[in-house]
């Protein structure tokens, strides 16, 4: 069979179509794009979670009547104060979120471990308000741990 080859330059070796000459970018591996999925599927999920953090936040600030407990407070705290710690905590993790959608900054994967471990802990501690929900939060924040923790080894620079 023949070999279709490329128009090579008078004194060059002719290449198969398709062989590269290691001028062009190098093509990423098919594992490195699986990769890349998870951790654009955990900086979107980091987005939804940080959003849906801020929304809980400012109905705890605007209704702190709204979620009752026995006593009225939630770890020695009133439940507004939780409003103020998941607003401001659910903005921090919607602004990690969306810069790992960009070009994601060598600190982004990092804090964005480190705030969704805190988000998590945070919904633990309020499971007694609001059981199903911290629930549903803490199991997405564990799939984004994993989609940002499994991926440690992919340099950010990679993402294309």
């Amino acid at each position: 069979m023949s070999e279709q080859t490329t128009g090579a330059r008078p004194g060059t070796r002719a290449r198969p179509t398709g062989v590269s000459d290691g001028t062009s970018a190098p093509a990423q591996a098919p594992e490195a794009g699986a990769w890349t999925g998870w951790v654009r599927f955990g900086a979107v999920v980091m987005l939804v979670v940080g959003i849906f953090g801020v929304i809980e936040g400012l109905a705890a600030i605007l209704t702190p009547t709204y979620f009752v407990t026995a006593t009225g407070t939630v770890l020695v705290l009133s439940w507004a104060t939780w409003g103020w710690v998941h607003l401001i905590l659910g903005a921090l993790v919607a602004i990690v979120g969306a810069s790992l959608l960009g070009e994601a900054p060598s600190w982004a994967r990092g804090a964005g471990i480190g705030l969704v471990a805190l988000s998590a802990i945070v919904h633990l501690i309020v499971i007694p308000v609001a059981p199903i929900w911290s629930i549903v939060v803490i199991a997405l924040d564990i799939v984004i741990l994993y989609a940002l923790i499994t991926t440690w080894g992919e340099p950010l620079g990679a993402r294309r």
